[in-house]
């Protein structure tokens, strides 16, 4: 494998050729994982692949060991030939077989590795904040799937469309509860604490927000998981959104509407940069 940046490898090959009847492209039978190359390293890896493991189980892929172990050895070989900073994609799927919706017994999963420049977002983002829009679009309960990244992402894809210069899109439920992000996770920064969504429902439990909510006690915040209302961000003493690839974006507009900012986003961005690089 080549150290440029924009490979495609399909279950070891590096090609761009996929079985037009692979169940990912069929059905969204699938899960992937993204993540951020610093230095040589995936710093949240251990949380990425604990997603990938509850994804496997959700979706009943069976192969558990084997799938977990080639996703180890697939992040192993691309760390192997590259030193810098780039962003790492891992899909797998159920692969090709079945009949109609039903998979075959022991399907062959496929497994796609693709590694991408670093994307690179204006520095004002992180300094001075974001403008984000409420979308229209409702995010519906489906606990089965709710925390994992499987491959249907036709929610975002619809919700997204409703973005104009905004750099992100909040994410409500069919009950009006905040749950997240195109692409990110939520703080709600209270007086004596901060919340983030509660994702039993539906929402990506993203990498960044698990590793916060586990530094809690070391970052001397509280990170509490919650029901978010409108009320809630209308009283907050501020919001910033998370994700594992670009670290915290403070929010400063919401649909026009201004929105304070909390100092404790200088916090934990400081506590981010030193613990993981970014």
């Amino acid at each position: 494998m080549s150290k440029q940046a924009h490979i495609t490898l399909v279950n070891g090959a590096e090609t761009s050729a996929l079985d037009i009847a692979d169940r990912g492209l069929a059905y969204g039978d699938g899960l992937f994982e993204t993540m951020r190359i610093i230095s040589g390293r995936v710093p949240l890896l251990p949380l990425h692949l604990a997603r990938f493991t509850e994804g496997v189980r959700k979706l009943q892929f069976g192969h558990e060991k084997k799938l977990i172990a080639n996703f180890k050895t697939a992040v192993k070989d691309v760390l192997k030939n590259l030193s810098g900073e780039a962003l790492l994609k891992i899909i797998v799927t159920r692969g090709s077989g079945g009949r109609g919706y039903t998979p075959a017994e022991d399907s062959t999963c496929n497994i796609i590795v693709q590694v991408f420049d670093l994307p690179q977002y204006p520095l004002e983002y992180t300094q001075s904040g974001v403008t984000v829009k409420e979308c229209e679009h409702r995010l519906y309960h489906n606990p089965v799937f709710a925390g994992i990244k499987h491959l249907n992402r036709l929610d975002q894809v619809l919700a997204s469309k409703e973005l104009d210069e905004e750099a992100e899109g909040l994410l409500f439920d069919q009950n009006e509860l905040l749950v997240e992000g195109l692409k990110s996770n939520i703080l709600v920064f209270q007086k004596d604490r901060i919340v983030t969504p509660k994702l039993d429902n539906c929402g990506v439990k993203g990498t960044l927000r698990q590793f916060l909510m586990q530094s809690s006690p070391s970052l001397g915040l509280d990170i509490v998981e919650a029901d978010i209302t409108r009320q809630d961000i209308d009283y907050s003493q501020g919001l910033a959104m998370i994700n594992s690839i670009y670290g915290i974006w403070p929010v400063k507009s919401i649909s026009g509407n201004a929105v304070p900012y909390d100092e404790r986003c200088d916090q934990i961005r400081s506590y981010l940069q030193k613990q993981l690089g970014f």
